[in-house]
């Protein structure tokens, strides 16, 4: 083995494979494969435990233990959770197809359906013809009118037609609105005042910067992306930028990063220093949406910064996989998401690919901050373009080098645009001054986007 070399732990991988699997089998299968998975897992549970009382040396006894309790632990939740589904109302055939009051709680912020005037909203089922019933999850289909403005955290009561749901991921029911909801509780205190900072960041945007640059701004920063252009979402699509239009990891990592040095460069801590980049992370995720895509991004993020800055880079796969494990048992709906699949493996990419494309580049002189730009794109591009092609079908060509061409201001205009959001609250002019700075970023980005998008064959459609 070369000296330098470093040996990854990949001790928890299995572990966490298991729990992706079982979590899939719950979701997509009947719930008797579920059960019968679960049952079977518990027996060899109970076997192995059983052989290393009595002193059995078999190596992969403790293995057996592990994955089989993780098997057993996860299918038994996801059997009670279906079973949970199927006690609703909502789930009864009989229901489907009828209009019935319920009352809900949103949980994401809508989602306006490209090129239509309805809206995509995640709730959370509390009453069906006004009468509680044990919280379940749903999607609701509306028009924009009513629904668009929404905030997590509101309770509505609305008349909807019940339908099955689109996709197996956990949700009870579709729920299509025909009219406004009725509002029965206004969002929490620090709901209100996210809606707030966005709203007037949105506003900042627009007195700041022209079109499209001032709907890009606030998708980048915050995750809002109710002001951006349609024309420019498709481009930023075919070149393979989309993914900066959404909150994601990579954001929290820029943001976690910069604020830890700006915080040690000040003389605070490490203790300090952490305890300020927690409070900052809470106050970020508040900002941005509490969602569950929210706080997997958080945690990736998180992940990706260990796996950057932490010089032991073997501890940065097992915090990946207890990530996984943790967040597939708290959220379970997220192993069949397109946006979680494509996090892990990004993150995976980065802490097992990125470093020895680093140490090539390197060995053929090539410098090392460039280095660490290319590897990082290339390597996020070859584990991620495997599942971009199986969910969407289609491949874009002009990827890698549209993510290295804006790979430049994407730091920049985070880190200014996030500090511009927090002091437009108290010094505006200051604030209009950070976003005008990065007017040429902006422009750079909307530039790349647009003329990667227009190359022939820029996005190739396989099915």
């Amino acid at each position: 083995m070369a000296p330098g070399t470093t040996i990854l732990d990949v001790r928890l991988v299995p572990v966490a494979l298991a729990a992706w699997l079982i979590t899939v089998t719950g979701i997509l299968a009947p719930v008797s494969i579920t059960a019968a998975v679960a049952l079977l897992a518990t027996v060899l549970t109970i076997t192995g435990v059983t052989l290393l009382k009595r002193g059995s040396t078999i190596s992969w006894i403790p293995v057996l233990i592990g994955i089989g309790g993780i098997l057993a632990g996860f299918g038994w939740a996801l059997v009670l959770r279906q079973h949970h589904l199927q006690l609703n109302p909502l789930a009864d055939n009989g229901i489907r197809g009828d209009k019935v009051t319920v009352g809900l709680r949103v949980t994401d912020d809508p989602r306006a359906i490209a090129r239509t005037d309805r809206v995509v909203v995640a709730v959370t089922v509390t009453s069906v013809r006004r009468r509680e019933v044990s919280k379940v999850a749903a999607t609701v289909l509306a028009p924009a009118d009513g629904w668009l403005d929404l905030a997590p955290g509101h309770h509505l009561s609305a008349l909807v037609k019940v339908s099955a749901p689109r996709r197996p991921d956990l949700t009870v029911a579709t729920l299509t609105a025909s009219g406004p909801p009725a509002e029965v509780r206004a969002p929490p205190w620090h709901q209100r005042y996210a809606t707030y900072v966005r709203s007037q960041f949105r506003e900042l945007a627009s007195r700041a910067l022209g079109s499209p640059e001032s709907g890009l701004l606030p998708g980048l920063v915050l995750g809002d992306v109710s002001a951006l252009d349609e024309n420019l979402k498709e481009d930023f699509r075919a070149a393979g930028l989309s993914h900066l239009t959404a909150v994601s990891g990579a954001n929290f990592a820029i943001v976690i990063g910069a604020l830890l040095l700006t915080v040690r460069a000040l003389g605070v801590g490490p203790r300090t220093a952490v305890a300020l980049t927690g409070v900052a992370i809470v106050i970020f995720v508040i900002l941005v949406r509490p969602s569950p895509s929210v706080v997997r991004a958080a945690v990736m993020g998180t992940v990706g910064l260990l796996a950057l800055i932490v010089r032991r880079r073997a501890q940065a796969m097992p915090a990946l996989c207890a990530a996984v494990i943790i967040l597939l048992l708290v959220w379970p709906a997220f192993a069949v998401q397109p946006g979680f699949i494509l996090s892990v493996v990004a993150t995976a990419g980065l802490i097992v690919i990125a470093p020895v494309i680093v140490e090539w580049l390197r060995r053929h002189h090539v410098p090392r901050g460039v280095a660490e730009a290319l590897a990082v794109a290339i390597a996020a591009q070859l584990v991620t373009t495997p599942v971009v092609l199986l969910f969407s079908g289609r491949l874009s060509l002009v990827a890698v080098i549209a993510n290295l061409a804006v790979a430049v201001v994407v730091a920049p205009i985070t880190v200014l645009g996030t500090t511009a959001a927090a002091v437009n609250l108290v010094c505006p002019p200051v604030a209009f001054l950070l976003v005008r700075f990065i007017g040429p970023e902006l422009w750079w980005m909307v530039f790349v986007a647009q003329k990667c998008s227009a190359l022939p064959l820029a996005t190739v459609t396989l099915w």
